[in-house]
């Protein structure tokens, strides 16, 4: 079947992390909307920093979703309709502060990818909330049958990543990145512990991912921003 087309991004130093540096926040998701993309793909993680995490008794309560905020000011020339869906993996229900996610302005719809392993009080919790999900993989997320799914329920036919290196890594070991965006921050995080851009679960046959280079952008503090082809084979 087919998937949408997949675009992975973030800010990284130097060397390569996504943490540990000072970033500029506005810049990152200004670039990041400069081309339309019809869903993002948010890690678990990623999400939880949306805001705290709701008190047990509220989880438990249908409530009403809360006014979307207004685009920020400055940002009104990138938010374009439809808004992107939200989309977030959460096969083991991690992801329980929806109440401020539905609250963002950048997003339309929110859709949770989860498995047949996803506890049943938290598809509970998502449907008192208002919010789709799709059972895709038995013991964990299976991202193949995900995209297709998107395309084909929700018309998703471009994919812009905002998640951290697991979520990056698990998509092109699959093969199903086509572009890779980067802000190269001209700093190093010199911290082996920080993040990486790509954590790999397992090394991949046969080993290096060429690249083939599409735009370079030089910005005003010294950063670059880089844009790349994949030439791996997709399935």
């Amino acid at each position: 079947m087919a998937r949408p087309h997949v675009t992975i991004y973030n800010e990284i130093s130097l060397d390569g992390r996504i943490e540990g540096f000072d970033q500029d926040v506005g810049r990152y998701y200004r670039l990041g909307f400069r081309w339309r993309s019809d869903a993002i793909l948010m890690g678990s993680v990623t999400a939880q920093a949306f805001g705290p995490a709701e008190p047990a008794d509220q989880q438990m309560r249908r409530v009403p979703a809360p006014e979307r905020s207004p685009v920020v000011s400055g940002f009104e020339d990138l938010v374009y309709e439809p808004r992107p869906l939200l989309v977030v993996p959460d096969s083991r229900g991690r992801v329980r502060n929806w109440i401020h996610a539905l609250a963002q302005p950048w997003y339309g719809a929110i859709v949770v990818l989860t498995s047949q392993a996803t506890p049943l009080d938290y598809l509970e919790y998502l449907n008192r909330r208002g919010i789709a999900h799709l059972t895709v993989g038995e013991d964990q997320i299976d991202l193949s049958a995900g995209l297709e799914l998107l395309q084909a329920r929700y018309g998703v036919q471009s994919v812009r990543t905002d998640c951290g290196g697991r979520l990056n890594g698990a998509l092109l070991a699959a093969g199903f990145v086509d572009e890779v965006a980067v802000i190269i921050n001209p700093s190093l995080a010199a911290n082996p512990r920080s993040q990486s851009f790509v954590t790999l679960a397992h090394a991949v046959s046969p080993g290096a991912l060429p690249l083939a280079l599409r735009q370079v952008d030089r910005l005003n503090d010294g950063a670059v921003w880089l844009r790349y082809e994949t030439r791996q084979r997709h399935p």
